[in-house]
């Protein structure tokens, strides 16, 4: 079957992830006396009005990431057939007329990166390119480092409160600590959580308001081993600014937006 995958396309991004999806490529192209087609995408944000424009903002990173790419396939693909591809555009458009313009045989990519933030904002570019690719499109998952679990991140050993504790003394709690959420545990486990935004809407009541009435239902959690971006998903799309992270059934932390996005930015700039 690795005859047939005689023309590789990869697209990296310098990270960790995409490196390890180079590696698969490069066995690929062993296997079949094949070529590699290494292609970095430079994300347009701001479509370009003219010439100098474009020069302005694209042509210093064009210029560095084709310094990166030959330093890459020095390193990675020695002895092996290879073409450096720099294009400016939207990521997961151009990675698909690359697809086309080389011919590719098989797309090799990695199924997340480490600049965490860009993603987590614009929607996973692996899962467009599966979905609209005309040739094969092998991913590969990464095995996630410690920086990329929430464990790392998270707050540990939160302050926590009662089912049947009332508002106003979580209320004091959240003062006196600075925070805005407070997992509510029965025994070891957590069955809630309470928000500042649940303490403002029964002002008024909180010396008369116990939290199991006010705590947020079909509670959602995440353990200490849970990739980071996985946890920014489902902050974004549930809208919730925490989760209570369990292990082996207690409590074991909480990671919060503020969290998330202070992880996803120090990849970021590591992988930058």
């Amino acid at each position: 079957m690795a005859a047939q995958f005689c023309r590789i396309l990869c697209p990296v991004d310098f990270d960790d992830n995409s490196m390890q999806a180079l590696e698969t490529a490069a066995n690929l192209a062993r296997e079949s006396n094949g070529t590699v087609f290494v292609l970095h995408v430079v994300p347009m944000i701001i479509a370009p009005t003219g010439m100098p424009v474009y020069v302005d903002l694209y042509k210093g990173q064009e210029e560095t990431a084709h310094a990166k790419l030959l330093e890459i396939a020095h390193k990675r693909l020695a002895g092996l057939k290879y073409e450096l591809l720099i294009h400016t555009g939207e990521p997961a458009g151009t990675i698909l007329n690359a697809e086309k313009k080389t011919k590719a045989d098989v797309l090799v990519m990695a199924t997340h990166g480490r600049r965490g933030f860009k993603r987590f904002l614009l929607g996973s570019i692996a899962e467009q390119v599966v979905r609209e690719s005309v040739c094969p499109v092998l991913t590969v998952r990464c095995t996630p480092t410690q920086n990329d679990l929430v464990g790392t991140w998270m707050t540990r050993n939160p302050v926590s409160a009662t089912p049947h504790e009332k508002l106003d003394s979580i209320a004091a709690k959240m003062h006196a600590g600075g925070f805005r959420c407070v997992p509510i545990v029965s025994g070891v486990a957590p069955v809630g959580i309470v928000t500042d935004r649940d303490i403002r809407q029964r002002t008024g009541y909180l010396d008369q308001t116990e939290a199991c009435k006010a705590m947020s239902e079909a509670l959602i959690t995440v353990t200490p081993a849970t990739d980071i971006r996985e946890a920014a998903r489902l902050l974004r799309e549930r809208k919730i600014g925490a989760l209570p992270v369990v292990d082996d059934g207690k409590l074991a932390g909480v990671i919060t937006t503020a969290d998330v996005l202070e992880a996803l930015m120090q990849g970021a700039e590591h992988s930058g």
